[in-house]
């Protein structure tokens, strides 16, 4: 990753020269740019920050700043506090010098910064985010940061446990400051009536107490100061002086201490230098570069397209020095089909807002910065920026505005080149308007035969037609609303600027005899030139109208035709609403009925005889079968639409012996023969055989899950299953064959307690498994769920089961179990 942090000779390359920097207000930007700085080194770099005309170097910033940026929105602000000035400090006490608490202390402040922000690496390491690059280099120096933590108690103070002397000092001196108050109060109470009051205070760093000047001798002792009135005398009792001498003494010692500290303390940051001083710079990079990314969110600001051609296309431009509900944002561009650009208009109009903005823009793409600007705008870099805005006659100097103007004419035209940008206010302007208008068109003649990118703003109508007429020449004007007399602020490129003098004269109420006579004194080709320019200006406007109604019509067309696509939507889902319901209720009656039929048949068994018995339970038996068969229909419909939503489930490789549906023909029977060569096979269900397409075939109901997992696994179309043999070979197929035919796939436990639930649920598996049915529905209700949970425990320990999972919606929901058994 290259380094963003500048080089000592970046200052050599071209830069755009200062007086054009504030003309254009870029000092303004980069003032507001270091109000972000949260360190002095970091506002060091922001003020310092000039633009560059090296195409990488730009491109690299402005990486920076667009990291800066997503760094922001993705995870706020940076801990970058704390970060102090410290280099004049490291480099004191490398050369030598002792450095003070206060020093050390923001030292010790400095590496804390170190630590947090290297903590807010990402896990997985910086990548290609610049800034997090730049974090990784940083070097944390946790012993010594440690070790003035513990040491630095204030700007002026050491912790007491600096060192085992010093809190040793400290303990005695507080010890004998104790004694010698203790001994002083004893004076106090026994000499009360010659003291002036009541209390022991400090002289120097002696303890005393405040005697009557009467009562001098009264107690004996040296005197350190009087009053200014000489009625109290500050003595210290000769009690005490051995205590006070004492007190000195430690204090002294703990100088000593104190000063051995500090000074061993500085070795250690004169050892750490280097490091600090390399962190120092890569914190003030950093904090330059995030203050970058809070100037681009605060301004609203996007990355522009750099480029070196000269090629600038501003979108919705907004000058970021005008007041946000104030701003008219612009669209500008030159260098892509012209290289000079002459915008015309009335005062006030917009025209030099327009030549700040393009200027100013260029100026913070070159240092990096982005630009209030719809996405999509490109900048070029220049060599060069210069720029001659505004009046600046000169009393002092005897400079008329023309003078001034031309002398910094003269100055761009020396210094123009290939890699120029020139912007030029009222070009001409300040002397006779046939002159003056003809030095403009030769002054850019000459500019643009240098190779410059020029933007000028006139009213002479000469350079209205020398730009027709010129190749790589444009008009430009600041629209004007004639009804409102007030100016738009939009730059219309490609449309030279009407005069409306007279208009506003007329608004204004001035005389239309006056303004008919003006109108004649006009020249012929004058007045068919305004006429061919409003003319043009007329065409433009209802242009524009029908562009924007266009606009609108195919707005309009796209929100109804979006408005019809939700409500297809809306009517898809309520229509799958609707038949999951229809397949619901089905359901219900097919389990109600099945109910009913078991009801009677139990009453048979219990209330006919024995030789009626069979007949009837034979008959119970078939319409109970029809209704499962009935049923089974509706369970695998609902099994077809559940799978619909992940793509159809075919049979790929029909086996003879298996059995298959047709569900066009609503027929279900074992495959007898096929495919042929046309793919057709028979199915055959008792007497009855049908003959049907293989493409036509579907899984049986209850194996459509093991179809379905079958085809999602790219197997074929048959369900897996183990073939059985027993002794009696006929009898067990016989058999098979049997419960395939009769066996249904789902259980109802409904009012059954858990014993006899899961003795029936377990009979239920093993008929299952003997009819090769691999996908069963247990419904056991919602209720408090005791049933559903008894259910699922032994589910889990049954091996004949794979998996199960409870019903979705238009399934049962919770108040069913689906099972796929092994």
């Amino acid at each position: 990753m290259a380094s963003i942090i500048r080089e000592p000779d970046s200052e050599l390359r071209p830069q755009p020269d200062a007086r054009s920097r504030h003309i254009l207000e870029y000092d303004k930007i980069i003032a507001e740019l270091s109000r972000h700085a949260r360190s002095a080194p970091g506002r060091e770099r922001c003020l310092a920050l000039l633009p560059s005309s090296d195409l990488d170097e730009v491109v690299t910033w402005q990486t920076g700043t667009d990291d800066a940026v997503r760094i922001l929105l993705e995870r706020g602000q940076l801990p970058l506090s704390g970060i102090s000035e410290i280099r004049p400090s490291v480099a004191r006490a490398t050369a030598g010098g002792l450095l003070n608490c206060g020093e050390l202390l923001r030292v010790g402040a400095f590496l804390r910064a170190v630590s947090r922000l290297v903590k807010t690496l990402p896990a997985d390491g910086p990548g290609e985010r610049i800034v997090f690059g730049l974090i990784s280099r940083l070097r944390t120096h946790n012993t010594l940061e440690q070790r003035l933590d513990a040491a630095i108690a204030s700007e002026d103070e050491l912790h007491d446990h600096a060192s085992p002397a010093l809190a040793n000092l400290r303990r005695r001196i507080r010890e004998s400051q104790a004694e010698v108050k203790e001994s002083l109060n004893r004076i106090v109470r026994q000499h009360a009536r010659a003291l002036q009051d009541s209390i022991v205070t400090l002289r120097g760093d002696r303890y005393v107490v405040p005697l009557k000047a009467e009562y001098r001798g009264e107690i004996p002792g040296l005197i350190h100061d009087t009053s200014s009135s000489g009625a109290t005398l500050f003595v210290e009792p000769m009690a005490v002086v051995e205590l006070n001498n004492h007190i000195r003494e430690l204090m002294g010692l703990e100088r000593e201490e104190v000063e051995r500290i500090l000074s061993e303390l500085t070795a250690e940051v004169s050892d750490a230098s280097a490091l600090l001083l390399a962190d120092a710079e890569l914190l003030a990079e950093i904090d330059f570069i995030m203050a970058k990314g809070e100037l681009a969110l605060q301004m609203k600001a996007m990355p522009p397209r750099v480029n070196d051609t000269g090629r600038i296309r501003l979108l919705a431009a907004r000058h970021p020095l005008i007041p946000a509900d104030r701003v008219v944002p612009i669209d500008f561009e030159i260098g892509i089909r012209f290289q000079s650009l002459v915008i015309t208009g009335p005062n006030t109009g917009g025209k030099t807002v327009s030549l700040k903005t393009c200027g100013l823009f260029c100026l913070m793409t070159m240092a990096g910065l982005q630009i209030p600007a719809r996405e999509g705008s490109e900048v070029s870099v220049f060599d060069q920026v210069l720029a001659d805005i505004g009046d600046e006659q000169s009393i002092e100097q005897d400079l008329s505005t023309f003078s001034s103007h031309m002398r910094q004419i003269v100055r761009i035209t020396e210094q123009v080149g290939p890699k120029t940008l020139v912007l030029v206010d009222e070009l001409g302007s300040g002397t006779d308007p046939t002159e003056g208008a003809a030095l403009a068109i030769a002054v850019l003649d000459h500019l643009r035969r240098h190779g410059a990118i020029t933007v000028a703003t006139t009213h002479y109508k000469e350079l209205k037609g020398y730009a027709l007429n010129t190749p790589g020449v444009e008009n430009a004007c600041c629209e004007f609303d004639t009804v409102t007399l007030r100016p738009t602020y939009r730059l219309l490129i490609g449309v030279p600027g009407v005069s409306n003098a007279f208009a506003i004269s007329r608004r204004l109420g001035l005389s239309d005899a006056i303004i008919d006579s003006a109108e004649r004194l006009m020249t012929e080709e004058g007045i068919r030139f305004e006429e061919l320019v409003r003319s043009v200006e007329k065409s433009r406007v209802e242009a524009e109208n029908l562009r924007d109604e266009a606009a609108r019509l195919n707005r309009e067309a796209k929100d109804a035709a979006d408005k019809a696509r939700a409500e297809a939507v809306k009517i898809d889902e309520k229509r799958k609403e609707l038949l999951a319901r229809a397949r619901e209720e089905a359901r219900e009656h097919y389990r109600e009925a099945e109910e009913e039929v078991s009801r009677l048949i139990d009453e048979i068994r219990q209330g006919i005889r024995a030789t009626d018995e069979q007949e009837r339970l034979k008959a119970a038996e078939e319409i109970r079968q029809s209704i499962r068969s009935g049923r089974g229909r509706v369970e695998n419909e609902i099994g077809r639409a559940t799978l619909r939503g992940n793509g159809r489930v075919t049979v790929t490789n029909p086996v003879v012996g298996e059995i298959y549906e047709a569900p066009t023909l609503g027929f279900t029977g074992k495959l007898v023969e096929g495919p042929d060569k046309n793919g057709n096979c028979i199915l055959s269900q008792g007497p009855m055989r049908v003959s049907v397409h293989q493409s036509m075939l579907a899984p049986p109901p209850g194996q459509l899950a093991a179809f379905a997992s079958g085809a999602a696994s790219g197997k074929s179309g048959r369900p897996s299953r183990q073939p059985r043999t027993g002794s009696s070979g006929s009898n067990a197929g016989s058999l098979t064959m049997d419960r395939r035919m009769h066996q249904g796939v789902e259980i109802m436990l409904l009012g059954q307690t858990v014993e006899e639930a899961l003795a029936n649920l377990d009979k239920f598996i093993d008929d299952s498994v003997l009819a090769g049915v691999s996908a069963i529905r247990i419904v056991h209700g919602k209720g408090t769920g005791a049933l559903r949970s008894a259910v699922h425990q032994n589910l889990k320990r049954d091996p004949r089961v794979k998996s199960f999972r409870l019903g979705a919606y238009g399934e049962g929901d919770s108040g069913v179990t689906l099972a796929e058994l092994q």
